[in-house]
């Protein structure tokens, strides 16, 4: 009996705990996601909001904005009411942006941090090369860019992800490579092959059937948090922070508000989003578009975002991407 009187105590404090954290939730919300329907963060926008309409009292819905590369729908929130009527689901590319000039208004200055999702997978982009090059190590890698004086060429996908993430490696590394555009992963993966580049760092997914062909070499992985780790899809090839190098990137996803929203709808809104990358079956699904997250504290939110900010930012001037 009194087992039975600890749980139901128990779990109506959970109940009240619940009813407290998502009591300054807005009756409706619009998500504005800069991204086409259908694709990885529309997937993770879509099944983040569909949680928290199942259990809260609140309704999300997802409006797909991409209208001038994302910029219309980054400004609809920065000039919105501050009452999280109208939140922004986005990620990482949202600083790339602003640090290569293409939007002007500082994501770390100009909005107020509700939420800030960090992979759960451990390992990022994998460095592969052609088998045949006879490289199958970074320490290899690095001889034959120094060898080549900067004439090394590796696939990028101008402006993106790939792009920002060779620089920081060749930094890391100390070596000098020619950037050659190629592309999206896969096309990177077929030039790579082909002959017409010599390295490129691609998505381990789709890396994988390459490297177990026997048709690339896998030589390090990017971790994605400064804590460091290896990939899972290949658990083998190991991490640059386990040899040395600090090579960290992270797409972060990012719920952002006006500056004018308050701390108590901005932590309302965190709280729905971390209950719902917190549940296994959303987290599985989000893990299969290869956007695992957890949902960092609140308090650390605002740093988390300066910090990436200001590191795409230093990148994208080293690269020339700067305007």
């Amino acid at each position: 009996m009194k087992k039975s009187l600890t749980l139901i105590v128990a779990l109506l404090l959970c109940i009240g705990i619940a009813s407290i954290a998502f009591a300054d939730l807005p009756k409706k919300i619009e998500v504005q996601l800069p991204a086409s329907a259908g694709g990885g963060t529309d997937v993770a926008g879509r099944q983040l909001a569909e949680y928290i309409n199942k259990n809260t009292k609140t309704n999300l819905t997802i409006k797909n904005n991409t209208d001038g590369g994302g910029v219309v729908a980054y400004e609809t929130i920065r000039t919105a009411k501050g009452d999280g009527s109208k939140i922004l689901f986005f990620h990482s590319t949202m600083c790339i942006k602003y640090a290569t000039g293409l939007y002007n208004h500082s994501p770390a200055d100009e909005f107020k941090v509700a939420a800030v999702g960090l992979p759960s997978e451990k390992g990022g982009y994998v460095l592969v090369v052609p088998a045949e090059s006879g490289i199958t190590d970074v320490d290899g890698f690095i001889a034959a860019a120094k060898e080549k004086a900067g004439d090394l060429k590796i696939g990028v996908e101008t402006g993106g992800s790939s792009h920002i993430m060779c620089g920081i490696m060749s930094e890391k590394l100390g070596i000098e490579l020619r950037y050659v555009e190629a592309g999206p992963d896969t096309e990177k993966l077929t030039a790579l092959v082909g002959g017409t580049i010599d390295a490129a760092l691609v998505n381990a997914n789709q890396a994988r059937q390459y490297i177990e062909a026997g048709k690339v070499n896998a030589l390090a992985c990017f971790s994605s948090t400064d804590e460091g780790g290896r990939n899972s899809v290949i658990p083998d090839v190991p991490s640059f922070k386990e040899l040395g190098y600090d090579c960290v990137f992270g797409t972060y996803f990012y719920v952002l508000l006006p500056t004018s929203a308050s701390d108590d709808v901005a932590i309302a809104i965190h709280d729905a989003y971390a209950a719902a990358a917190s549940d296994p079956e959303v987290n599985e699904i989000l893990s299969k578009s290869g956007f695992g997250m957890e949902i960092a504290p609140y308090e650390d939110g605002a740093a988390l975002l300066k910090g990436q900010q200001e590191s795409l930012v230093a990148v994208c001037q080293t690269l020339g991407l700067a305007k």
